[in-house]
């Protein structure tokens, strides 16, 4: 055993430190069409049970889109924040 491993397992981590957040209807659409969510995915979406979210790392503020089934929101809602938090 090294020395360093207790260490280096403390900055390990196999987890994402992440959050969601959802696609407002009125925000541009994520396909940069220029169209509102609501006219351009949203449609689509409603009909799937579906809808877009933004998955951003809370360490970094990178964010990217995700489109989750509304039963994966429910089952992961205290991932979900009401807004994109500003570090």
């Amino acid at each position: 055993m090294n020395l360093l491993d207790p260490i280096l397992n403390f900055f390990r981590s196999d987890t994402e430190d992440f959050y969601y957040v959802k696609f407002e209807r009125n925000e541009k659409c994520y396909c940069n069409s220029g169209k509102k969510y609501k006219i351009c995915h949203y449609p689509q979406h409603s009909k799937s049970s579906k809808r877009a979210v933004r998955k951003i790392n809370s360490l970094t503020g990178e964010e990217t889109f995700k489109v989750l089934t509304i039963k994966r929101i429910r089952k992961d809602h205290e991932l979900f924040k009401a807004t994109v938090i500003q570090g």
